[in-house]
């Protein structure tokens, strides 16, 4: 059984491809925009929100096929023609040149899944069924959007910014540790309250044990 290793992809500066011009490739350009900052499109023809994002320069459009030989400056493609054939031609192309490679709704020509995925600013909660099921993948998402909802965002911004604050003030030690934990059992009630009387001082509340990871 193949377990899959879970990564967070850092993809500013390097250089994505998308090769596809649908309804799907605008799914997966609409995710890819969130993190990359050089992405182009390689396709004939492209939906008029692809075409929108081109003229705004968030993206370059390449009005043409796929050819083999034009993979090789990428860092990741994704495959999303209509035709199977020719994504798995891309995929092959892609393992040659050392390019990772999803191949839309087809597991078996990938190097990677794109998971379902929770965000709320900096917080990222991804879920993956491994390929095997995206539709439980989805389901499991909206349970976790009402668990984890849009005050979340804001919440871990503040997290950020008073960690900063401690990890400059105090010195590494097993009561520092705790305090940090402690902060992340507040809820975002209790952020909501912290944040407009005291600014970013710890939540007015006992201190607790809290388990360290």
């Amino acid at each position: 059984m193949m377990v899959l290793y879970p990564i967070f992809l850092k993809l500013q500066e390097r250089k994505v491809l998308i090769i596809g011009g649908g309804a799907v490739a605008e799914e997966k350009i609409h995710a890819v925009l969130r993190s990359a900052t050089d992405v182009t499109v390689l396709a004939p023809k492209i939906t008029e929100r692809i075409r929108e994002w081109a003229e705004r320069g968030l993206l370059r459009h390449v009005a043409e096929e796929y050819r083999a030989g034009i993979l090789r400056n990428y860092f990741l493609v994704i495959a999303c023609t209509d035709v199977e054939a020719v994504n798995h031609a891309i995929y092959e192309e892609a393992r040659q040149a050392g390019v990772l490679c999803n191949s839309v709704d087809d597991p078996d020509y990938c190097d990677f899944y794109s998971p379902a995925v929770v965000s709320r600013g900096d917080l990222q909660i991804a879920i993956s069924t491994g390929g095997k099921s995206p539709a439980l993948a989805q389901r499991i998402r909206k349970k976790l959007e009402q668990d984890f909802g849009p005050e979340y965002e804001s919440w871990v911004a503040w997290l950020g910014r008073v960690r900063t604050t401690i990890l400059k003030a105090l010195p590494r030690s097993e009561s520092r540790k705790q305090l940090l934990h402690l902060l992340a059992h507040t809820s975002p009630i209790q952020f909501k309250f912290t944040a407009v009387g005291h600014g970013t001082n710890v939540p007015p509340r006992k201190h607790e044990n809290c388990a360290s990871g």
